[in-house]
């Protein structure tokens, strides 16, 4: 079977705000075999204003997660205009758009590698003093400074060494280092106990100040700060 090859424009954004704007949006999954299409966004609108943090919640299969593929084009709509920094999203060059979004899921992938190597993984020159810097603002610099060889501690296959609240985090980290402006976090809390989605919170609290962020929900308690 043929996979579409990806097409980017050539525009570039040089300072980006994060402002997100969908205008009449409407996008439809085809069923290749019986060729029917399964409409899931019909003509939305909406403004996500730089640095608010703005929830999405519904239940499972009401569109969360098709809104926010669009963004950094994992699809594309059928009519509409998804725009950021009032710029088409379409018309921006991949360099642009992929560094401005990044996506934090339930289950973020954490190679078995150290912090350092996990985080480097998206800014290879990053010192180490960055990347402890970057983790005080996920509140991981604690859980590093705990363990014996700090940042250099192996992390498990798939971050067994890891409790789920500080994948997420590690996750957190990672998009900070590559200074994304927009971010996104799908059903990203909804697997952590109480205790690991309050820490959560206040992180992402935190992240408001300079970046946009969008978060998915099927509980109406994980976006309350929204």
């Amino acid at each position: 079977s043929k996979f579409p090859v990806e097409v980017f424009g050539d525009k570039t954004i040089k300072n980006i705000k994060g402002k997100i704007e969908f205008k009449n949006v409407s996008f439809a999954y085809s069923d290749q075999r019986d060729k029917k299409r399964n409409t899931i966004l019909d003509n939305i609108s909406f403004v996500v204003e730089p640095n608010k943090c703005v929830g999405i919640v519904g239940e499972s299969g009401a569109g969360k997660t098709t809104i926010i593929n669009l963004i950094p084009r994992l699809y594309d709509c059928n009519s509409g205009k998804v725009l950021l920094d009032n710029k088409d999203v379409k018309t921006l060059d991949e360099e642009t758009l992929r560094g401005a979004v990044s996506v934090v899921s339930q289950n973020p992938y954490i190679f078995n590698i150290s912090f350092a190597e996990n985080l480097r993984i998206v800014k290879k020159d990053a010192t180490d003093e960055e990347l402890i810097d970057i983790a005080k603002k996920v509140n991981l610099d604690s859980v590093i400074s705990a363990r014996e060889e700090g940042l250099e501690t192996k992390l498990g296959e798939g971050g067994l060494q890891l409790s789920g609240g500080q994948r997420q985090r590690l996750a957190i980290a990672r998009a900070l280092l590559r200074d994304s402006k927009v971010l996104i976090f799908d059903e990203a809390t909804s697997a952590l106990d109480n205790e690991n989605q309050r820490e959560m919170q206040e992180v992402i609290s935190k992240l408001q100040a300079g970046h946009t962020v969008i978060i998915i929900a099927y509980r109406l308690s994980t976006i309350c700060e929204a």
